[in-house]
């Protein structure tokens, strides 16, 4: 996102904000500035995790890719101009 388009954004929110009472604007920082204290205490989860989450259910990657196409469902109905 390039920042005259965050720039954008974030004036378009304050636009809804700046009405706000001084009690929920003070509410309102509180929350922003527990969220940048508690940002650098996220967990960090590896890839190495998600191994092995389907199972093994003895097919091959070719016999799964087969059964995913065969499952597959559209709802576009076509309508003929």
């Amino acid at each position: 996102m390039t920042t005259t388009m965050l720039r954008s954004r974030l004036e378009s929110r304050w636009n809804s904000l700046k009405y706000l009472d001084n009690n929920s604007k003070i509410d309102l920082i509180t929350m922003l500035t527990q969220s940048l204290k508690s940002s650098g205490k996220r967990k960090k989860i590896s890839a190495s995790e998600f191994y092995g989450i389907w199972g093994n259910d003895g097919m091959t990657d070719e016999e799964f890719i087969e059964t995913l196409r065969a499952e597959r469902t559209f709802n576009q109905e076509i309508v003929e101009l």
